[in-house]
């Protein structure tokens, strides 16, 4: 048997991809810039209170590697996006090192609220990860202070039984944080999946309009003009400037390959051009299915389309049979009616038989749009959609 399909699209994973390494990078910076305010405070108290060189010089050194590491990361990040992926582990124990280490260096109780700030800072990267690392290395350093300074928690009354129960506070303090914590990721998780769901939806159906253009010949006849205003217009621009106009031999060799001109011909007119420069060239075609074709019939659509700030994350925004505001009844009718409608088809679309419909509703991002009272009926009780869908097709069931 197959596996579960976590998405409707395989494609969505790039885009949740694209948004989490998008966000990681904001994170970073965020990160990066407490630790740089965490050490300048810490240097200033340390040189308020008479510290000698010597023993600030590796507090400031240890926030320094991290910092530094951090910004070496980030930066190589934008060339391969698992170094920011990787800053992120390396943040979260260093932030933590820095804190214990802080803690046995100064020996006092005002330094123990320096864990639950680098938890609060690890808690930025939203990742289960980090946070299953955070909470490992916030109760080994909670337990080494615990059995190893009883001074710093425990005050005048040293027994064990007030050490067990400062444990089990932190312990369970520790779970309200996890358990908040992961409730936030998994509504980023929700996010960022019906935004990956809403741009694969909207990459279709551009590639559809475009194809349907190009098979009933409702293609643009006049796009090789594109090419001569253009020129006309960077002419201009450079005549404005007193430079010459470089574009002109690109925009040459677009119209060459609009006219579709072998690649071969064009690099002996153009003996300066490489083939790599030709196919970079390429992505700007108009008439092509490439991102600038993809882009003007976008604009072309949507013109008119004002979707407010406070719409981009509401429940109509999205495609759902589990609106919060409809009524379970609500959600059994649109369910029944979309499954009726899979099971009959209509014009434009084929009838879909029930395996199909079933491993697609269940094992898909489908599944998450229906509210799961409705799944349990459907999965439960099939006869039940059985008996619809023979009355919808008619008494005589499904011909």
């Amino acid at each position: 048997m197959a596996g579960k399909r976590k998405y409707a699209f395989s494609e969505i994973e790039q885009y949740r991809e694209y948004l989490e390494i998008k966000n990681l990078r904001g994170k970073n910076k965020i990160a990066s810039g407490v630790f740089l305010v965490l050490m300048i405070f810490t240097i200033a108290y340390m040189i308020l209170a008479n510290y000698k060189f010597l023993e600030i010089f590796p507090i400031a050194f240890g926030y320094f590697l991290l910092l530094a590491a951090n910004f070496v990361f980030t930066s190589y990040g934008e060339l391969n996006t698992t170094y920011l992926k990787m800053n992120k582990y390396i943040s979260t124990l260093g932030m933590f090192s820095m804190a214990t280490a802080l803690i046995i260096y100064f020996q006092s109780p005002s330094v123990i609220p320096l864990l639950f700030i680098a938890y609060s800072i690890c808690a930025i990267y939203q990742d289960i990860s980090v946070m299953i690392i955070s909470d490992i290395y916030f109760l080994f350093s909670l337990l080494m202070i615990v059995f190893n300074y009883p001074d710093l928690l425990l005050g005048q009354n040293t027994s064990n039984g007030y050490s067990f129960s400062i444990i089990l506070f932190s312990v369970l303090f520790l779970l309200m944080l996890s358990i908040s914590a992961y409730i936030i990721m998994k509504e980023k998780s929700f996010f960022h999946n019906q935004i990956s769901t809403s741009k694969e939806i909207e990459h279709r159906n551009i590639s559809l309009l475009l194809k349907l253009k190009h098979k009933t010949n409702k293609e643009d006849k006049e796009f090789l003009s594109y090419y001569d205003r253009t020129n006309e217009f960077l002419q201009a621009f450079s005549d404005k400037l007193e430079i010459p106009n470089i574009f002109e031999e690109k925009i040459q060799i677009l119209k060459l390959l609009e006219s579709g001109t072998e690649v071969s011909k064009i690099l002996k007119d153009f003996s300066d051009y490489s083939v790599e420069d030709i196919d970079g060239l390429k992505i700007l075609l108009v008439n092509k299915n490439n991102e600038i074709s993809r882009i003007s019939e976008k604009i072309s659509k949507t013109k008119n389309v004002d979707i407010k700030k406070r719409e981009i994350f509401s429940a109509t925004h999205f495609k759902s049979f589990n609106k919060q505001t409809d009524s379970t009844e609500i959600k059994i009718i649109a369910f029944v009616i979309f499954y009726v409608t899979l099971k009959k088809g209509y014009l434009g679309m084929f009838k879909i038989d029930d395996e199909h419909i079933f491993n697609t509703i269940t094992n898909s991002d489908y599944y998450y749009y229906i509210d799961s009272r409705v799944m349990k009926i459907y999965e439960e009780n099939s006869e039940v959609f059985d008996a619809i869908i023979s009355d919808a097709f008619g008494k005589g069931g499904i011909k």
